[in-house]
């Protein structure tokens, strides 16, 4: 009996080994930093090595930082999918604490898989001193500066150079010199990079680096591996600029390499069809140049097309009501009767002043096969997509931030079920109805794209759970699902997914589907939720 007792551990862990269900780790990860004294407020580099060792590819990583005293000042893209027996190297971009010290820090790595399971167990720990004054100069005499303009305009071109000094007594071997760019810029031309440098020397290697025609932030890394006495060492620079786009402030030649085939959104002198100009006996014909002087000084402090769609925003959010009154098309009849309008009017006028200021924009609308008027919203193109501006709901946002909110449900329903459509009023010949179906850009990939916003949402730790729970429903009630959590609070979203079992919450969501399924569904579709979440 008592020898029995001792077989049987044995005996169930061969039984899982033989079954496969231990569970296994879906990568190998190593961590490295590139300085551990620094001076108060430093910038200092983590550099983590991913090896997908699973079975499925991988989507994401996350640093969990959780000592304040220490802040993340860039964060990498991961270069979704990243395949089984595919590795990568991920660089984060760190600040020091401004006291000095001696800190323990502790750098938790989260992966999520392509089944939105999360992984955890990876870390690295390093000592970190921060000191006052010089930071002594490593012993390797190898050193290596980058300069980057700290302000360049969208478009353009700069150079970036990068500095290599070898003040040891011995010759290097350079293996590699790789620059990280931000998103968008480009390698125009790259200077001779040297294989050899010689004791007490240096080398400048330059790069031209075309800008994107967009606002972005951030910082610009040189990564050098070298070979010094057969063994290959890393350097890590980083040095922050920013890409400033005003569309209004730059040429029409410009504009048509910015924007290409959406250019014709900022010069088309029509903003809505002749439907339209005959349901509301008016016309929305209107001189960009002449509603640009009452755009302006909207934006002053603007650096970006996004920064300026906000501001003009903001100004019709305080001068909308919610009364719909007499209803004008024409931009200018709204500024120069200096009174509120309603949420129609200003859709119309917020798409005319982005054309002002040279930023395509257009109202996309229902359409039922005869009436295009209904509830309409403006688009805006920024930063490489549509962003979404709705003064019904509040709401200026991406696309996929659009399909998030509580409102877009009963869209998807009318979109799917009743044969409405999603078009972008386009007018030319201002004969009936000259529109382009946008329909299948707002559809395509709609649960993943959901899905995606869900579980950034989420916290880590649930989100392996309510993905457990999406895989055991089908496609409609999924979903439906998708849609339900998208609309909730993300405070609430966590606290009550986290409290409910799985069996409760896949039960909630099969009842209150087959309930509504055949139903028009609200137009706030929050209302779900709260029967979801047991507050109504």
């Amino acid at each position: 009996m008592v020898l029995m007792r001792k077989l049987l551990p044995l005996v169930l862990v061969l039984i899982i080994l033989a079954s496969g269900c231990l569970i296994k780790q879906p990568a190998r990860v190593s961590f490295k930093i590139d300085k551990t004294v620094l001076k108060p407020g430093e910038d200092f580099h983590v550099i983590v090595t991913i090896n997908n060792t699973g079975k499925v590819a991988l989507v994401g990583a996350n640093l969990l930082l959780k000592d304040d005293r220490f802040q993340v000042l860039q964060a990498p893209r991961f270069p979704s999918p990243l395949k089984v027996g595919e590795s990568v190297e991920l660089m984060w971009i760190l600040k020091a604490p401004e006291k000095p010290g001696v800190y323990n820090l502790y750098l938790p790595l989260e992966l999520e898989d392509e089944l939105h399971r999360s992984w955890g167990g990876f870390y690295g720990q390093f000592s970190i001193r921060v000191v006052k004054g010089e930071v002594p100069i490593p012993s390797r005499g190898v050193e290596m500066n980058i300069t980057v303009p700290p302000e360049v305009s969208g478009g353009s071109e700069f150079d970036v150079e990068v500095s290599i000094y070898n003040r040891g007594a011995n010759s290097i071997d350079i293996y590699n010199v790789s620059l990280s760019l931000l998103d968008g810029m480009s390698v125009v031309e790259r200077g001779r990079i040297p294989s050899t440098l010689q004791p007490k020397s240096s080398e400048k290697i330059t790069y031209r680096i075309k800008a994107p025609y967009r606002y972005v932030s951030g910082y610009i890394s040189a990564t050098l591996r070298y070979v010094s006495k057969d063994t290959v060492k890393t350097l890590v620079e980083s040095s922050k600029t920013v890409v400033i786009w005003k569309p209004w402030n730059v040429s029409n030649a410009v504009l048509m390499k910015a924007y290409g085939t959406k250019y014709h959104w900022i010069t088309d002198e029509y903003i809505v069809d002749a439907y339209w100009n005959q349901k509301y006996n008016s016309t929305s014909r209107f001189n960009r140049t002449a509603l640009r002087p009452y755009a302006l000084p909207l934006i002053r402090r603007a650096k970006s097309d996004y920064e300026a769609a906000v501001a003009v925003y903001n100004w019709i959010s305080w001068m909308s009501t919610r009364k719909s009154g007499n209803i004008t098309l024409d931009p200018m009849e709204m500024i120069e009767r200096k009174e509120s309008f309603g949420y129609t009017e200003g859709q119309i006028l917020f798409t005319a002043m982005m054309r002002s200021l040279n930023i395509p924009s257009r109202i996309v609308s229902l359409y039922n096969g005869e009436d295009c008027t209904i509830d309409p919203v403006s688009e805006v193109y920024i930063s490489g997509k549509w962003y979404v501006v709705d003064f019904r709901h509040g709401f200026i946002g991406t696309r996929d931030d659009y399909l998030a909110t509580p409102y877009f449900p009963r869209i998807y329903q009318l979109l799917t079920e009743e044969n409405y459509k999603l078009v972008a009023q386009s007018p030319e010949e201002m004969k009936g109805h000259e529109h382009v179906d946008v329909t299948p850009e707002y559809l395509v990939n709609i649960d993943e794209r959901l899905s995606d916003i869900v579980f950034e949402r989420l916290n880590p730790t649930l989100r392996s759970k309510v993905n457990k729970v999406l895989l055991r429903l089908d496609e409609n009630e999924r979903l439906y699902a998708l849609f339900l959590f998208a609309s909730a609070p993300e405070k609430d979203l966590n606290n009550v997914l986290g409290n409910y079992s799985e069996g409760r919450i896949e039960k909630r969501i099969k009842v209150l589907y087959e309930f509504y399924k055949n139903m028009p569904w609200s137009e706030n579709f929050m209302k779900y939720w709260k029967l979801f979440a047991g507050e109504e």
